[in-house]
């Protein structure tokens, strides 16, 4: 095992690492020698490169596999996880997503890596991290961003500018049961009121709310 694969092992509980995190573990070794251990574990296939400054071990050197959603988050941020990869999460659409879309305040931008693409799209809204939920699960220690679901839809008619004022078509193009919609709280709806400044957005909220009562 390459050394620095060891020291990954070792420190990074996800698996995913920094430039920065090499360099607290390894002390006092200058840059140059760093930089070179970096670049012998990628040549080993022993870490993946994700993007300039981080990485992550390879799956057969990690403890249970990478948390693609903190992947997400980290690689460029801040963001979050929404949108369709959301919503199969969250059970809301029957299709697993393979493709992890985000929401950033960055610029749009595509990522594509050794462990998967991922997608960022910037929306004009404020607070960003409204309707937004801090979960985990078995890979990780650590947690991740992710979009709750009326969060994640109206981040999708944002996004795309679609003229949704209900739920008729969240059942029929997005195939979203009318349980799961019923299961929407008033506080749902409160914490992205004034959100965005998309007018189709906030019409779609505004249109939904007033259909489910809420």
């Amino acid at each position: 095992m390459n050394f620095l694969t060891d020291k990954a092992f070792v420190f990074s509980k996800s698996g995913i690492f920094s430039y920065s995190d090499v360099l607290v573990w390894l002390g006092d070794k200058n840059r140059n020698s760093v930089r070179g251990l970096v670049k012998r574990a990628i040549a080993s296939g022993e870490v993946l490169h994700i993007r300039r400054g981080l990485y992550c071990l390879a799956p057969k050197y990690n403890r249970a596999g990478i948390n693609r959603f903190l992947l997400a988050n980290l690689a460029y941020g801040p963001s979050y996880v929404s949108m369709e990869t959301a919503l199969s999460f969250h059970g809301w659409i029957p299709e697993a997503v393979h493709l992890v879309t985000s929401v950033s305040y960055g610029r749009k931008r595509s990522l594509k890596t050794p462990v998967g693409l991922f997608s960022y799209v910037q929306l004009k809204q404020f607070p960003l991290m409204a309707g937004v939920e801090s979960l985990g699960d078995d890979l990780s220690p650590q947690t991740f961003l992710i979009a709750k679901p009326l969060k994640a839809v109206a981040d999708l008619i944002a996004s795309r500018g679609l003229d949704w004022t209900g739920s008729k078509p969240l059942e029929g193009s997005l195939r979203i049961e009318r349980e799961d919609l019923e299961s929407l709280q008033s506080g749902d709806f409160d914490e992205l009121e004034g959100v965005y400044k998309s007018r189709r957005a906030r019409r779609f909220l505004e249109g939904l709310r007033k259909e489910l009562g809420k």
